[in-house]
Parts: structure tokens; C-alpha cells; sequence
């Protein structure tokens, strides 16, 4: 369940549907197999505040997701690791 921004230095809390940037990565085999055989879709959304989604992208890095930094040529600068998160998934 989507409860705060994926960006893991920010815990802004996910309250409003229309503000800021939901993302679905859809799950593949060994992706499910990492977050503890989770099969439900909402298991795979993941949301950016609206700051964050202005400076920041969600994409799979092989089986994870990762929350990547993007410079106005929508180049991607950093890669911020979703493991946290998906921990906390885990953890439910």
C-alpha cells in the first residue's frame, strides 16, 4: 500500500491521489520472489510527492525498483535504492 514518497529522503505522506506521481511496476517472477512472494498489484505501485516528482523518476533496475534523480534532459543522475521500502513491504 502506498502510505509515503518512494523517495527515501523524503516521508512526505501519500494523501491526495491528484498531487504528485503514482508509478505501477509491474512485477516479474524473480521480482515477486524479492518482496516475499507478494502478489497483489498494490504491492507494486509506488507514489513521489509532488516536489520529488518534479526531480525524480521510478524505474526497475533489473529486479528492483530504484528511484532515480533526473536533470532537465531527463538523464538520470543518481540512483536511490527502494530495498527500504521494499523491507517495509516485507515486514506487513
Amino acid at each position: 500500500m502506498v502510505a509515503y514518497c518512494a523517495n527515501p529522503h523524503c516521508n512526505r505522506e501519500f494523501r491526495e491521489l491528484s498531487k504528485g506521481r503514482l508509478f505501477l511496476l509491474p512485477p516479474t517472477p524473480d521480482f515477486r520472489q524479492s518482496l516475499c512472494q507478494a502478489t497483489r498489484l498494490i504491492d507494486h505501485c509506488y507514489w513521489l510527492c509532488p516536489e520529488c516528482a518534479g526531480t525524480h523518476t521510478i524505474r526497475m533496475e533489473g529486479t528492483r525498483p530504484v528511484v532515480s534523480r533526473v536533470r532537465a534532459d531527463n538523464k538520470s543522475l543518481s540512483v536511490l535504492s527502494l530495498c527500504k521500502v521494499a523491507r517495509t513491504i516485507c515486514a506487513r
